[in-house]
């Protein structure tokens, strides 16, 4: 005879089946608006303001991890197109003008593992992208040759490890490497890698006291590095309770190549702003920010391929 608890795993089980019978799962959406930085999240601390906007998508593909880039007039968003039907994600881009997108979204970097948060930042006056290429168990540099449709891959900057949304910026006199991967639990990335270099290509030399943290509420980066009045901010992601499940802002208070702190001053949740139950990135390019939050899609609709039909904030 079963008791209460096997009987209550035996139904959560089960409704899970039922949920990712009927909807594709996970499933992510992006979000966008135009604010000035006394206007953005970071000033503000929550997602009020100017409403958002959604990037519009095919039920059967998600997008997410938006990261904006404004180069040469022009502003560009770069995030990760995942395709429910092979399981893939890869990384896609669509150009923004004063009113919002312009033209349609196009693949610029594809490869036979999965690919998410495109971390693209300008370096000695080019652009470079670091996406997140786990599966492949590297985290890999890719150099804009004909910015935006084409990238090639510059060099591995570390090899052999799990690692998750990366993100360098420069400072002080020196580059960092922020990287996350997991400590101890397989659902969470909880441990924050450090790595310094006085250039580019590296060679980068890990942090003496690596890991630096390790906490599933703000190890995770949720999008690059802000600095304002010389001070370095991390969005983070918040994994305590589920996978990105909030951003939080966090100060860096020190940083050198011996010590690390952080300091979270505010947790950002979805709410009534941007409804859903996960929020898991950041990032602004000039006037354009950007957020992205789970959804759910019905598969039958998104078979059809109607666009946006049976997509709703989750």
């Amino acid at each position: 005879m079963l008791t209460a608890k096997p009987l209550v795993d035996l139904a959560r089980r089960a409704s899970r089946s039922i949920f990712k019978t009927a909807f594709y799962s996970p499933h992510w959406r992006i979000g966008w608006r135009f604010v000035d930085e006394s206007d953005d999240v970071w000033s503000r601390g929550d997602l009020g303001g100017h409403p958002w906007q959604v990037l519009r998508n095919k039920p059967f593909r998600f997008f997410a991890d938006p990261f904006p880039v404004a180069w040469n007039g022009k502003t560009w968003l770069f995030f990760e197109d995942f395709d429910h039907r092979i399981g893939k994600g890869r990384i896609s881009a669509v150009a923004f003008g004063p009113r919002g997108p312009e033209g349609d979204v196009f693949p610029v970097l594809e490869q036979p593992w999965h690919l998410s948060f495109p971390y693209v930042f300008e370096h000695e006056g080019e652009l470079w992208m670091l996406p997140e290429s786990s599966n492949n168990r590297t985290v890999s540099l890719y150099r804009a040759q004909n910015f935006p449709t084409r990238w090639v891959k510059e060099i591995d900057l570390l090899v052999g490890v799990e690692a998750s949304d990366s993100t360098i910026v420069s400072f002080e006199g020196r580059l960092w490497m922020f990287t996350t991967v997991q400590h101890d639990d397989p659902s969470r990335s909880n441990k924050l890698l450090l790595y310094h270099a006085q250039s580019l290509p590296g060679p980068w030399s890990p942090h003496s006291a690596n890991p630096v943290l390790i906490d599933s509420r703000s190890a995770r980066s949720a999008g690059g590095i802000v600095i304002r009045n010389g001070v370095l901010w991390r969005a983070v992601q918040d994994c305590e309770r589920r996978y990105g499940a909030s951003v939080g802002l966090a100060e860096v208070t020190r940083l050198d190549e011996n010590h690390f702190e952080q300091r979270v001053r505010a947790i950002i949740r979805p709410d009534w702003h941007w409804p859903g139950w996960r929020l898991h990135t950041l990032s602004r390019a000039g006037s354009l920010e950007c957020i992205d939050g789970s959804a759910i899609a019905l598969r039958k609709i998104g078979l059809a391929g109607h666009a946006d039909a049976g997509v709703l904030a989750f």
